[in-house]
């Protein structure tokens, strides 16, 4: 008779990022944030083109560009910019991140390999005045985005508006012919608690046109909305886990 192993899942001693990561488990609190936030028309085709089967495009079609940083989370701070399909799960508006630019280690990792958030390292920053916001995105040499909110007024806080998110989370296949050995949609849920909320003209512009990061696939046609928020949010549990 066989004398089988007694090894269980929750004593696997491999330094796999699901045994040994290098960061905190979910959910993360990330309380005092500042999120710049775009919403514009975008072309019909590059929305088709990026959108999981699953997910239907939205009428007008349009895209959201979010840059956010956080002064404390459980890797310390951290700056994001991230690049959304606006799109439809059945009915319900949803956000499918498609492109990210983050700039900490520590947090790439924890956004990839937890929330399937299609994350770069590269360099992100967010300045505020008076009555302006502006951003820019970098990656290498390229500006892959600049983003601005003038005229800035101020707003009623409930009237702030952050969608759910959508993300692929990949596993590498090491099988001859299999691409991958994990392919699943996450949905996830952060809260906000808006503190300050402000809204104004909001401007969108790719100076780099680069094939590694392509933002510039998502032109800006006409910004429907810029806001800035001072927040306290997170990023929780998937809500949903769904297969591609």
């Amino acid at each position: 008779m066989p004398d089988y192993g007694r090894l269980t899942l929750d004593q696997l001693p491999y330094t796999l990022p699901a045994v040994s990561p290098l960061y905190p488990p979910p959910p993360w609190p990330l309380p005092g944030a500042r999120i710049l936030k775009l919403v514009f028309e975008t072309d019909k085709e590059a929305v088709l083109r990026w959108l999981p089967p699953a997910l239907s495009r939205s009428s007008p079609p349009y895209a959201i560009i979010t840059v956010a940083y956080y002064p404390e989370s459980p890797v310390g701070p951290f700056s994001l910019a991230t690049q959304y399909i606006g799109c439809r799960a059945r009915f319900f508006v949803r956000g499918f991140a498609l492109q990210a630019i983050v700039d900490s280690d520590r947090a790439m990792a924890a956004l990839r390999e937890v929330w399937g958030i299609p994350c770069k390292l590269g360099r992100v920053s967010l300045t505020v005045g008076p009555r302006t916001v502006a951003a820019r995105v970098a990656c290498g040499p390229n500006v892959l985005a600049r983003l601005r909110m003038t005229r800035g007024e101020r707003m009623d806080a409930g009237l702030t508006r952050f969608d759910p998110i959508i993300s692929v989370r990949l596993t590498p296949g090491i099988e001859a012919g299999k691409r991958h050995a994990l392919v699943e949609m996450v949905q996830i849920d952060p809260g906000y608690e808006v503190h300050e909320a402000y809204r104004g003209k909001g401007e969108v512009a790719y100076p780099s046109a680069s094939e590694g990061e392509p933002w510039h696939l998502l032109p800006s046609l006409n910004v429907i909305s810029a806001t800035y928020a001072v927040c306290d949010t997170d990023l929780p549990l998937a809500r949903f886990v769904m297969p591609y």
